[in-house]
């Protein structure tokens, strides 16, 4: 599987865009905003790790469930585990 470094930079945006918009419970400080060039870096992180993730997947999603699941809906949810893994770090 192979991911385009824009893809990835549009995911780490739409993350971004998407954590603005809950109003939160308490007073926090303002959210930190990469520059680009982070952007980029975390982008090739992120493709350096998912090349080296075994391309397995959707044959184990398959045995598990009796309807297999759309390939889109596999690699979406290995992307966003690998991201909150690498934000957590």
């Amino acid at each position: 599987m192979q991911i385009s470094l824009e893809e990835l930079q549009k995911v780490a945006r739409a993350y971004r865009a998407q954590q603005k918009g809950t109003a939160p419970l308490e007073p926090v400080p303002a959210p930190f905003v990469a520059c680009e060039e982070t952007d980029q870096q975390l982008a090739r992180e992120v493709a350096q790790l998912l090349t080296q993730t075994p391309d397995v997947r959707e044959a184990r999603m398959e045995e598990a469930t009796k309807e297999p699941l759309p390939a889109k809906i596999i690699a979406a949810s290995i992307m966003r585990r690998v991201i909150a893994d690498k934000m957590s770090q």
